[in-house]
């Protein structure tokens, strides 16, 4: 029996393991997946799973690159978590999905977010012809995976209910589907659009499982900066046929959103 194991970040839960899982499913290879604690859900499809608490911090650098890496090649199949996921949650207008954090990098930063002054501008202007879901964690969620970049204070849950409180949260569909997971509610969201907005990291991996366009900012600075997975078309347009668009900047992140969307 084949043992799947991700104790890495969650980025390697998206775009390694579970694709390997899918793949063993689809060709009914017997497999068991070992991984993080509150991860199972991910892993939909298998009925062998157990969670470990267990923790790596090296991670596979060939994963950061603009081309495929090595173990996307062989024995490697995305799920379709678009058809999966999708018309369960539904909404009149058509949404785009935001994906936010604020984090710790590698004990500095925050660097990869968003901050309230760029999601005002965003906000204004999606609001005209969209409905607009805002997704950021803040680490306490049923299934959330918490690894070691610390959460910081940030006051955008406060700036939406006070000044665009017709952003949809994430935390607004936690508390309407109680019985849902973090993961789960996620996906929900993300198949309901094909306008997928994230910065770099973990978040930028579920968004390009479902389709359409997923502009993806990663900060000129921090230790991270410049990865060629974060670019435009990098090798991440194989988990979901989507476009991805990358960007350095929130001057080219508004006049993208703004020139396509």
């Amino acid at each position: 029996m084949k043992i799947i194991e991700e104790y890495n970040e969650f980025t390697w839960d998206m775009v390694r393991a579970l694709p390997q899982a899918y793949y063993h499913k689809l060709n009914n290879i017997p497999y068991k997946v070992s991984c993080k604690p509150g991860l199972s859900d991910i892993y939909y499809f298998s009925s062998n799973i157990e969670e470990q608490h267990i923790f790596r911090e090296i991670n596979d650098s060939s994963t950061y690159s603009h081309s495929r890496p090595h173990f996307t090649l062989n024995k490697w199949t995305p799920p379709p978590l678009k058809g999966k996921y999708k018309d369960v949650i539904k909404f009149k207008k058509p949404t785009v999905v935001i994906q936010n954090k604020y984090t710790l990098e590698w004990e500095s930063g925050p660097f990869n977010y968003f901050p309230l002054e760029v999601l005002d501008e965003l906000f204004k202007y999606l609001s005209k012809n969209y409905t607009i879901i805002y997704i950021r964690p803040l680490g306490n969620s049923k299934g959330y995976y918490k690894d070691e970049n610390k959460i910081q204070e940030f006051n955008d849950y406060k700036f939406i209910a006070d000044h665009h409180p017709y952003v949809y949260t994430l935390e607004y569909f936690l508390q309407k589907y109680p019985d849902l997971t973090y993961n789960q509610i996620q996906f929900y969201l993300e198949a309901s659009s094909e306008k997928h907005l994230t910065v770099s990291g973990g978040s930028a991996c579920v968004a390009s499982y479902f389709g359409g366009d997923v502009i993806i900012f990663d900060s000129p600075n921090g230790i991270g900066a410049g990865r060629g997975i974060w670019k435009t078309d990098s090798w991440l347009k194989y988990l979901g046929e989507a476009n991805i668009i990358g960007v350095n900047d929130y001057k080219t992140l508004i006049n993208t959103v703004e020139n396509r969307w």
